[in-house]
């Protein structure tokens, strides 16, 4: 087996497959090193009774319009590769014991443009916003939208709720954005305002956040499948079952790295390499020595820190139904919020099989769920904890039953997975915005969804970040 290359990539996910795609069509050696038995990570399929499906709930979003606007359509394009997607309804629905059977749904609607705001929160609490309450949001808006993206990045160690209680005079208003955290999925205190003003601007520039998905296929089938194949086609080698055990650094530069084997675990092999770009989260590299403390810059460090104080899990629920109780029109993704709580009180996300293209056995409803780990009703903790995670669960289900009546009885087979969260570690209040390249080791690079605050949404970061880390690596490898 070849064991030097120009490039080695650790981590074969989205954003190890995107860089790692891009390099091999420059003619690059690289290699993608592997812990799993196949790629993909947060992308892969299961199967779950019959049915094949995303190994966790995860939906893509644009905020600058259509889905072919978004970078994960740039990136397919710009490789040649077809990518067909579709929108999917994102619904925000209440329900309550009051109404069984029924769920209140509000849908935003790109027309309305900041109205999209104004009408969520009312119908979320019930309270409507006067003018005043209005024309501060607007205010906001307008000033977080004029913030250029290097402005943002300056503003990643504010905390947004910080900055709402010196710059928000409105009172109502000031309730409107500290009770943002369903729809980013973190509480306003633990979120950068860099982040925040950076993606405030989707309201004026183009009305609401769209919410897309593969048009036919699983996450696995649409964006993984063809990359493996683009990648290996172009030169490219997968080195599959063995867990990088450390980065080699000598002198400031990187060398390479140490791997073990998982099927003969006590053997240890060495690649070398000049580049080393590090696809898995920063903050998993730095708890596990493979990226040595040693070798960080002081405010790297407590970034950091920082990123994997939120970096908990998800949780996905899986529920083969023995007959279809949702309706498979017009609801694709609904936003729970359960009104038995005193005030309206987001639960999880509901999202039927068939709108993410599982496949299903005849007669047979798949519905899926996603419930944060950092929602401040479900603080599952970094490891998640069981008994909160049991009792997300539950409180999901009674909720759903509420809007469904008959959902919990149909229930054939049920199962959850917990899945480390997706970007929302990045928003975190840090001294400085962790970028694609090491600030004092050569040749030590970072690709995926743990660095920068500012710039794209969920994974449609990792093929963002793509180009400009091409862009580096190729001058220091060709230099």
């Amino acid at each position: 087996m070849k064991r030097d290359f120009d490039v080695i990539i650790i981590g074969g996910g989205p954003g190890g497959l995107a860089i790692g795609s891009l390099l091999a069509r420059e003619g690059v050696s690289s290699a993608i090193i592997e812990k799993d038995a196949v790629l993909g990570g947060r992308y892969r399929s299961v199967d779950f009774h019959g049915c094949r499906v995303d190994c966790a709930t995860h939906f893509l979003v644009s905020l600058s319009g259509s889905a072919e606007k978004t970078a994960t359509y740039e990136y397919f394009s710009n490789l040649g590769l077809r990518m067909e997607q579709k929108i999917v309804p994102w619904t925000i629905g209440l329900v309550s014991k009051e109404r069984p059977g029924q769920v209140n749904c509000f849908s935003m609607d790109p027309e309305l443009g900041p109205a999209n705001f104004f009408e969520f929160f009312a119908f979320a609490t019930g309270v409507e916003m006067g003018e005043a309450s209005k024309q501060e949001i607007m205010r906001v808006a307008k000033l977080t939208s004029d913030m250029s993206q290097e402005e943002c990045r300056k503003s990643v160690n504010v905390r947004f709720g910080d900055w709402i209680d010196q710059y928000v005079e409105d009172p109502i208003a000031q309730a409107v954005l500290h009770g943002m955290g369903p729809i980013v999925g973190a509480p306003p205190t633990q979120i950068n305002f860099g982040f925040v003003a950076n993606a405030f601007r989707t309201f004026l520039d183009t009305g609401a956040p769209i919410i897309w998905y593969p048009k036919h296929a699983t996450l696995e089938n649409a964006f993984i499948a063809p990359l493996v194949k683009y990648y290996t086609d172009h030169g490219g080698e997968v080195i599959a079952n063995k867990a990088v055990r450390s980065i080699t650094i000598e002198n400031g530069k990187a060398k390479g790295v140490v791997v073990q084997d998982h099927q003969i675990r006590f053997m240890l092999e060495e690649y070398s390499a000049p580049v080393v770009i590090c696809a898995i989260p920063i903050f998993e590299a730095v708890a596990k020595n493979i990226l040595g403390r040693e070798f960080l810059t002081e405010d790297w460090a407590e970034s950091i820190r920082r990123c994997a104080e939120m970096a908990g899990p998800d949780l996905s629920g899986f529920f083969l139904l023995r007959e279809d109780v949702l309706p498979r029109d017009g609801y694709g993704w609904i936003h729970i919020f359960d009104n038995d709580y005193g005030v309206p009180t987001y639960v999880g996300d509901v999202t039927l099989g068939s709108y993410i293209n599982a496949v299903e056995p005849p007669g047979k409803q798949l519905v899926t769920s996603m419930i944060p780990g950092t929602s401040e009703l479900n603080p599952f903790g970094p490891t998640g904890q069981m008994d909160k995670v049991r009792e997300a669960h539950a409180r999901w289900k009674e909720s759903v039953e509420k809007g469904f009546p008959g959902f919990n009885e149909a229930i054939e087979y049920e199962g959850m997975n917990l899945q480390l969260n997706f970007t929302r570690y990045a928003y975190a209040v840090v001294p400085v915005e962790l970028d694609i390249q090491s600030p004092n080791i050569k040749g030590l690079y970072f690709a995926g969804d743990s660095i920068r605050s500012v710039g794209a949404q969920m994974s449609d970061k990792c093929f963002e970040l793509a180009f400009p880390l091409c862009e580096r690596v190729l001058e220091y490898v060709r230099s």
